[in-house]
């Protein structure tokens, strides 16, 4: 039974970094784009995206990385929920995250978006 262990810690991680890296390839084009116009410096767009896939993995994986650690009577569905209550901590993390990087660009747009007439 301990292999479970390991095996629904695998699932974690893969799942985990799984959603990260999904959030990461949906908003990404449209990030590149907004820090683009509104910086207009490439090492800081760059930069920034790359942080923001970083923070985004490790958010996610903070929650996984401690591992499942079930007593080896346990039955399988045990293992599933286990996993499923991970997992919904990696959303709880990342909807967090999101919340506060969304927060930090809309001050970043507030603060140098480009004035009219100017």
């Amino acid at each position: 039974m301990p292999a479970y262990n390991a095996v629904a810690f695998f699932f974690d991680l893969v799942i985990g970094a799984g959603i990260a890296l999904l959030i990461y390839a949906l908003l990404r084009h449209s990030l590149q784009e907004l820090l683009t116009n509104l910086l207009r410096m490439p090492e800081a767009t760059s930069f920034y995206l790359r942080s923001f896939v970083l923070i985004l993995l490790s958010v996610a994986l903070a929650k996984v990385v401690t591992g499942i650690h079930m007593k080896p009577e346990a039955h399988f569905m045990e293992y599933v929920w286990a996993v499923a209550s991970d997992i919904g901590g990696v959303f709880d993390n990342l909807s967090v995250f999101l919340l506060a990087y969304l927060a930090l660009v809309t001050v970043l747009v507030a603060v140098l978006r480009p004035r009219d007439g100017k």
